[in-house]
C-alpha cells in the first residue's frame, strides 16, 4: 500500500508540473466555456454537458495516452518494472490520478456553467450525471491506451488524439445537434463513442433522468471500453520502440 501511496503522489506531481497538461485540462475548458458562451450564450444548456464530454474526450485521447508515453521514453516505466510493484498496483494509481483529474475537470465546467450562464444545476442531476461523466472517462482512457501502444513517442500520439478529437467533436451532438448533419452522417454517429456519453450526460445533468436509449448507449460504451482495454493491454510495453 505504501507504493501505492508514492507511485501515485509520483504520477500526480508529473501531471501538475507538466504546462501543457494544466493548460488543456484546467484552462482551456474554461476558455471553451467563454468562447461558446459569447456566439450561443442561449444554448449553454444544451452545450455545457458536451463541454464536459469534449473535454472528457480529450483528457482521454490525448493527455492520459501522452502521459502514458513520456513515462515510457524516460524510462519510468523500465525502472518501476524493475521494482517488487505489481503491475496491477501501477495500473491502479495510473487510473485513479487520471480519474481524479478527469472529475475535477468536469466539475470546473459545471460551476462555470452554473456561474457564468445559468445552466440549471441540482443535486440529483448530478448524482446521475457523474457516474455517467466517469463512465466515459474509463472508456476514453482505454482508447488513450490503444494510441499510447501504437504511437512511437509522445507527439505522434497527441497528433493521433488530436486527429481523432476533432474529427469526434463535431459530429457526436456535443456541440452541434445531430440534426445539423448530412442523413448518410446521423446513421453512423450513434455508433462513435462519444455520441453515447453525451447524450447519457447531458440527460443525466439537465433532467435528472436516463436517456430513452441508456441500456444500449451504456452497452455500446461497455464495448468501446472492454475492447479497447484489451487491446491496449496487447500492445503495452515497458520500454521504448527500438
Amino acid at each position: 500500500m505504501k507504493r501505492f501511496i508514492i507511485l501515485t503522489k509520483a504520477m500526480t506531481l508529473m501531471y501538475l508540473r507538466n504546462g501543457y497538461v494544466l493548460f488543456w485540462n484546467f484552462i482551456f475548458p474554461i476558455l471553451l466555456m467563454f468562447i461558446y458562451g459569447a456566439i450561443m450564450s442561449q444554448y449553454m444548456d444544451y452545450m455545457t454537458p458536451g463541454v464536459i464530454v469534449l473535454n472528457a474526450l480529450s483528457f482521454g485521447l490525448v493527455s492520459s495516452s501522452t502521459m502514458m508515453l513520456e513515462m515510457r521514453e524516460k524510462g519510468v516505466l523500465r525502472r518501476l518494472q524493475a521494482t517488487p510493484l505489481p503491475a496491477i498496483q501501477l495500473i491502479g494509481s495510473y487510473l485513479l490520478v487520471n480519474i481524479v483529474i478527469g472529475v475535477l475537470q468536469s466539475s470546473l465546467i459545471i460551476v462555470a456553467g452554473a456561474m457564468l450562464y445559468k445552466v440549471p444545476v441540482n443535486i440529483s442531476g448530478l448524482l446521475l450525471a457523474y457516474p455517467m461523466i466517469l463512465f466515459g472517462l474509463l472508456a476514453f482512457m482505454a482508447l488513450g491506451g490503444v494510441i499510447s501502444g501504437v504511437a512511437a513517442k509522445a507527439g505522434a500520439a497527441t497528433a493521433v488524439g488530436m486527429t481523432v478529437y476533432f474529427l469526434l467533436m463535431f459530429i457526436s451532438d456535443m456541440i452541434f445537434p445531430l440534426d445539423m448533419l448530412p442523413a448518410w452522417l446521423r446513421n453512423i454517429v450513434p455508433y462513435l463513442p462519444a455520441y453515447p456519453v453525451a447524450q447519457l450526460v447531458r440527460s443525466a445533468m439537465l433532467d435528472a433522468s436516463l436517456n430513452p436509449n441508456w441500456l444500449s448507449q451504456t452497452a455500446l460504451l461497455a464495448a468501446y471500453g472492454i475492447g479497447a482495454t484489451l487491446i491496449a493491454a496487447k500492445l503495452f510495453r515497458w520500454e521504448p520502440k527500438a
